[in-house]
């Protein structure tokens, strides 16, 4: 099977061995896997699915999207591919797959970690998936919510689903934009920058600090933090070593995702989160990633404003639609 991280989801490359006497005798599919358990893995290729035995494996690796316009990889990669990136870049306690659409729970520990995101077809009528959604989040204890990604008009009932869950009572919230920008073009960090930390490893100080920022659920938090395939925790520090600002920073092949990016308000207006930005984008590059995506609420215009200023651009934006329980 498999000798690096592929899950359900993820898009991959997968040689494997054919038939004795076949020649080749190895050959690859690459996709996106639908289906993984102990005896192999089926993916969906382009001509259709392919599935592969665990012993036939050859190996096995996680692959960027495939571009779907011309483009560099941060503007022709599809809405619904990097949707399934930023998933794997937070990763919720509890995933289960209805068709195409992923069904997260956490706790109710951020929308991301407590949300449908649906990526396709749910295998049945848009209706019936939605009851089973709701029954799903209400065995959980959890408010049914929605991730709809907007069409140009940025209206959700122009969406079939975002019709279907406003006719029954949703109400739209949270309106996020999402951005991406090349690293090789995110500036280098500046002379006289404050030193920025990074970390493999999610450290107690750092856990500490970003709790200032939002309500955390302990235990569901660090695992949500630390959930990715791979991450890297930054951040700087004042005269009196604690923390002054922070990101978390998701690793993909080809991408990386910059999360959580706070600074400390009585250290604003000093440039820090530029500096942790910019820090991010030598990490990148040291690695050989070349694109970024963040997500950012459209309310927040400081934010935004920072992210424009170093080359960031909308490539969509989503909105969340939410039940309230006594709806």
């Amino acid at each position: 099977m498999p000798s690096e991280p592929v899950q359900v989801g993820r898009r991959v490359v997968v040689r494997y061995r054919r038939p004795p006497g076949s020649q080749p005798p190895l050959t690859d599919v690459v996709g996106v896997v639908t289906a993984m358990d102990q005896h192999g893995l089926t993916v969906e290729g382009s001509a259709g699915p392919v599935t592969v035995r665990g012993e036939d494996v050859v190996v096995a690796r996680p692959v960027p999207p495939a571009p779907v316009r011309r483009g560099r990889p941060h503007t022709a990669v599809s809405t619904v591919d990097l949707e399934r990136l930023m998933a794997e870049g937070w990763r919720a306690v509890e995933e289960e797959w209805l068709g195409d659409w992923m069904l997260r729970a956490s706790s109710g520990f951020t929308g991301r970690g407590n949300s449908v995101l649906p990526l396709g077809d749910p295998g049945s009528s848009m209706q019936s998936a939605v009851e089973h959604a709701e029954e799903w989040y209400a065995a959980r204890g959890l408010p049914p919510l929605f991730h709809v990604d907007l069409p140009q008009s940025g209206e959700a009932a122009d969406q079939p689903l975002g019709l279907v869950l406003l006719d029954r009572g949703y109400t739209a919230v949270a309106p996020t934009v999402v951005m991406t920008r090349a690293s090789s073009d995110i500036e280098p960090l500046r002379d006289g920058a404050a030193p920025v930390h990074v970390s493999a490893a999610l450290e107690l100080d750092w856990l500490v600090a970003y709790e200032k920022q939002r309500s955390t659920q302990p235990g569901v938090t660090e695992q949500l933090l630390t959930g990715s395939p791979g991450q890297l925790f930054l951040s700087t520090t004042d005269r009196s070593s604690d923390i002054s600002a922070l990101a978390r920073m998701a690793i993909h092949p080809g991408w990386a995702g910059l999360q959580a990016l706070w600074v400390e308000p009585s250290q604003r207006g000093r440039g820090l989160g530029r500096t942790v930005l910019h820090a991010a984008g030598m990490l990148a590059r040291q690695r050989r990633i070349s694109s970024l995506y963040l997500q950012v609420e459209v309310e927040n215009d400081a934010a935004i404003g920072l992210y424009e200023s170093e080359g960031f651009r909308p490539h969509h934006t989503y909105v969340y639609l939410r039940k309230d329980p006594d709806d």
